[in-house]
């Protein structure tokens, strides 16, 4: 059996839906980790929850600590070439032998408490592996995302934390979160623990910001949040941006980072106030941080996968994200027509994201992204589109390949066009490594 049928075989053998809220998920984490005799306290971590950002911000610090010496890992979600990508050490994504490895160890110690593999759900397993593979490669550091929330997702099993970070918080998953932002918060900063430092986002919404805030109070954590902020965009465009920041908490003078948006700067400010807080426990010096900034990859997110017309991959999949996105769009493309190629999950509020979108576009080739369980079909979607711009050419080709195809042919070299709406879309058209 070659390598890559083994790695396979293993996969099969996890639940593939999610367990969320199914049960104690967190307590039983807490039992797996401690038979295997809690890997996840051989490293320090960086808990990172939020709505939009999060991968943003856990790639910067990742990339800065690598940089400055640290051995530094990373588990994020979702992951766009395949399930090995959510785990890696330096960038670099979970080798097949060694997923096997700790697939191994993770199941005995399952088997050790009467669970069969099924009693995991993927993300968990995802998780468990991590923080195995982590120890035995003996990281100094790992930034690790939330998938769902905070209060029920896999990752809050972390006990010890050495800081917690929010990022943007929005609506988003509300079905499971809550329909306010009080409530979405509340469930976010149940990630937090006593003593430990807490970062947030510069413009968190102030029913999230208070949530947050009281939440840390009651856990004695110091609060980190750069105030009486000014920035300065110096250059702009889709090989990244350099800017100018300086608040209470740091004095940046052009700084290049080489990811896309103008909604990165709050996510850098974000990283450069965690950059602060982390220096009460370690050394990082500004020269690593400016290098480490200039070589950030994020796949994905404005990502240029074509040229004549140019052509954007982006993951944008809820209202927030969207609207950031169009916000980029009109900053970038002032004399270009634009093209979108677009894909929804029938979960998501795809009627408000439509509305930010639609407005921007010449045409629309709709698409169904490769998700059977939870996709909106192209055809129900172009009908919404109907609704929403009467007015507007739309086109459906439910092959995502195919779709792009379609949109090139109807493009025009000097125009543009952008793939977006739901990540499990970007993972379809986004170019072999």
């Amino acid at each position: 059996m070659t390598i890559q049928a083994q790695v396979q075989a293993a996969q099969a053998e996890m639940t593939q839906g999610m367990l969320y809220e199914i049960g104690d998920r967190v307590g039983l984490l807490r039992q797996v980790l401690a038979q295997l005799d809690h890997p996840e306290e051989t490293f320090k971590i960086i808990h990172i929850a939020g709505t939009n950002g999060k991968g943003s911000t856990t790639q910067m610090l990742r990339t800065i600590l690598t940089t400055a010496g640290y051995r530094s890992g990373a588990f994020m979600s979702p992951s766009l070439r395949g399930p090995l990508e959510q785990i890696t050490i330096d960038g670099r994504a979970l080798p097949a032998a060694d997923f096997l490895a700790v697939f191994v160890q993770v199941k005995q110690a399952l088997a050790q408490l009467k669970l069969q593999p099924a009693a995991l759900s993927e993300f968990e397993w995802y998780f468990v592996l991590a923080m195995v593979y982590f120890r035995r490669q003996q990281i100094d550091w790992a930034v690790i995302e939330t998938g769902l929330g905070g209060e029920f997702d896999a990752t809050n099993a972390l006990e010890r934390p050495n800081l917690v970070i929010f990022t943007k918080i929005a609506y988003d998953h509300m079905a499971l979160l809550g329909n306010t932002l009080t409530a979405i918060a509340t469930t976010k900063s149940k990630i937090m623990r006593p003593t430990v430092p807490v970062v947030s986002y510069p413009q968190q919404a102030t029913a999230a910001e208070h949530v947050l805030q009281q939440a840390a109070q009651q856990n004695h954590a110091t609060w980190w949040q750069a105030q009486h902020l000014t920035t300065q965009i110096e250059g702009f465009s889709l090989t990244g941006i350099t800017v100018s920041l300086k608040c209470e908490l740091f004095d940046w003078h052009h700084l290049k980072l080489s990811l896309a948006g103008e909604f990165q700067v709050a996510n850098l400010v974000t990283v450069l106030t965690a950059v602060a807080a982390l220096q009460q426990q370690i050394t990082l010096a500004p020269a690593v941080i400016r290098q480490a900034l200039t070589k950030v990859v994020l796949p994905g997110r404005l990502q240029v996968i074509g040229q004549h017309p140019m052509v954007l991959l982006d993951g944008a999949h809820n209202p927030d994200g969207v609207q950031a996105l169009t916000a980029t769009l009109r900053r970038l493309r002032p004399q270009r027509c634009l093209t979108l190629v677009l894909g929804m999950l029938r979960d998501k509020n795809y009627q408000q994201m439509l509305t930010l979108l639609l407005p921007q576009a010449q045409q629309v080739v709709i698409t169904t992204p490769n998700n059977p369980q939870r996709a909106l079909p192209a055809a129900e979607l172009a009908a919404v589109c109907h609704q929403l711009a009467p007015q507007l050419i739309i086109k459906v080709q439910p092959e995502p390949k195919q779709a792009l195809h379609l949109a090139r042919q109807q493009t025009s070299s000097q125009d543009l066009i952008v793939v977006t709406g739901s990540f499990y879309l970007v993972k379809e058209l986004l170019p072999d490594a």
